[in-house]
């Protein structure tokens, strides 16, 4: 609730993804998006709800994290970046954030908000392999610069449409 007043009101700026990850491995899973007031930085943000994203990380990932839900490291990158995260855009860096924080018990609930991921349909989760300086391993993934012809769309969208159609048939 608080998460989604404080981005509507502020946007992505006020925001970040926050990834939680086993110290013993380089594997960063993304577990949700913190938001914050505007005179809050993100170390208190976190700081702040700390016990919270901890204990939705290790129950997210029940075989990866939850046997080190004591010395999980929790991380944090740009908000709505998990695109760029995924393309391992350099610029993109993670940032690791601590549990004790000087000035975080001070921050009012209603200050920050956490919205945690869920995983529908037997989802994977989204992960990522960093550094322990939070920059990615692999080189960076170039988009296409070819864009779908209108003729391309128009078949895409054809072939979806009977696809729907069949499966309501059905």
């Amino acid at each position: 609730e608080n998460f989604v007043s404080i981005k509507g009101i502020a946007g992505k700026d006020l925001t970040n993804d926050v990834y939680a990850r086993d110290p013993e491995t380089d594997t960063f899973w993304f577990v949700g998006k913190v938001a914050r007031v505007s005179d809050i930085p993100v170390e208190k943000c976190i700081a702040r709800q700390w016990a919270m994203v901890v204990e939705h990380s290790a129950r997210l990932r029940p075989t990866e994290l939850y046997p080190k839900w004591g010395r999980l490291q929790l991380w944090a990158a740009p908000g709505d970046s998990e695109l760029d995260v995924a393309y391992c855009k350099p610029e993109i860096q993670f940032i690791q954030m601590f549990c004790d924080v000087d000035g975080a018990g001070e921050v009012r609930n209603m200050e920050v908000g956490f919205q945690g991921e869920l995983y529908e349909n037997e989802e994977e989760g989204f992960r990522t392999i960093r550094t322990d300086d939070g920059k990615a391993v692999k080189q960076e993934i170039q988009s296409s610069p070819q864009q779908p012809t209108e003729a391309q769309l128009d078949e895409m969208m054809k072939v979806l449409n009977e696809v729907e159609a069949n499966s309501g048939e059905q």
